[in-house]
Parts: C-alpha cells; sequence; structure tokens
C-alpha cells in the first residue's frame, strides 16, 4: 500500500509540471490567435518561457510568427516595460519611458576591495610560481622538495597503470 501511494505521489509529480506547460502555452497561444500579438505585461516571464518550450517542432517550423511573438513579449519584460512606473503618459498621449538604472551603467567609483585583493593575490602567485620556474630552470631544488616530487612520480605511474589495466579490460569485452 506504501509503494502505491509513493508511486502515485511521484506519477503526480511529474505530471503537473507538464500540465502547467501545457496550459500556459495553450492560454498564450489563445491570446496570440485573437489579438495576433502578445501582450507582454498579460502574462509572467515564467509563462510566456513554458508557452515557449511547448512549441514542438513542426510549430517551430511552420508557425514561427507565434514563437517571435512570445520572444518579442520577453523581449519587452526584460527591458522593464511591465515594472511599475516605467512608463508615463504625456498629455500628447504618446508613451515615454522613464530613464531606468542598469547593472551596466558607467560610475565613476573605484574599483572594489575584494576585487583588488583576487589581483593581489593573482599577482603574488604568479611571481611565487615565476620563480619556482626560474630556480629549477637553473637547476636549484630544496632537497626536501626531491622527496615530493619522486612520490608524485611514482604515484602517476600507479595511477597511469591502473587506468591501463581498466582500459584493456574494457577493450576485451568485460
Amino acid at each position: 500500500m506504501r509503494r502505491l501511494a509513493t508511486a502515485t505521489t511521484l506519477i503526480a509529480l511529474a505530471v503537473l509540471p507538464a500540465a502547467a506547460q501545457a496550459s500556459a502555452y495553450t492560454d498564450v497561444l489563445r491570446v496570440y490567435q485573437a489579438s495576433g500579438s502578445i501582450p507582454p505585461c498579460r502574462f509572467t516571464s515564467v509563462q510566456l518561457d513554458a508557452a515557449l518550450k511547448g512549441v514542438d517542432s513542426y510549430g517551430q517550423q511552420y508557425f514561427a510568427d507565434f514563437t517571435n511573438a512570445v520572444d518579442s513579449a520577453l523581449a519587452a519584460r526584460a527591458s522593464g516595460a511591465c515594472t511599475p512606473g516605467a512608463s508615463a503618459v504625456n498629455t500628447a498621449g504618446a508613451s515615454t519611458r522613464a530613464a531606468l538604472p542598469t547593472a551596466t551603467a558607467s560610475t565613476d567609483a573605484n574599483l572594489p576591495a575584494p576585487i583588488l585583493l583576487m589581483a593581489a593575490l593573482g599577482l603574488l602567485l604568479a611571481a611565487a610560481l615565476g620563480l619556482r620556474t626560474l630556480a629549477r630552470a637553473f637547476g636549484w631544488e630544496p632537497a626536501r622538495l626531491i622527496g615530493w616530487r619522486h612520490a608524485w612520480a611514482e604515484a602517476s605511474y600507479r595511477v597511469a597503470g591502473g587506468w591501463a589495466e581498466v582500459l584493456d579490460w574494457w577493450r576485451s569485452g568485460r
């Protein structure tokens, strides 16, 4: 009985997103068929995205105007057309957009401290690796590091041998 309840719950959870996607697709398609366009503020971005995902390959090939309308509505929503106070109607009836700050707007602020810290850390690491490379090029290596280098080379050799055996086993048909 418990297994049946679990299976029923899992099936219901798997079917609900597909039903919601189909519902959003039919709602958006119905509006498009009635008006020939999709008002961007009538549906949420999630609904428009679900409608776009609901278009099958036949619809993509023969009804590209519908997907273009959905894309246009999504682009309008992304540009802020549906945010409160984003547009105001002047006395002549023409719509004027208020200037909204963007994430890419330039400022005269200095670089943030964490970015400067990461840059300094990167330069310090590059300098340390450069000095190490230069020291090894001239043949200088501390005695304690020779043992570590040998251990890593041995480990690499053993891992490569084990990997070769796995590949041979795989090629032989298991």
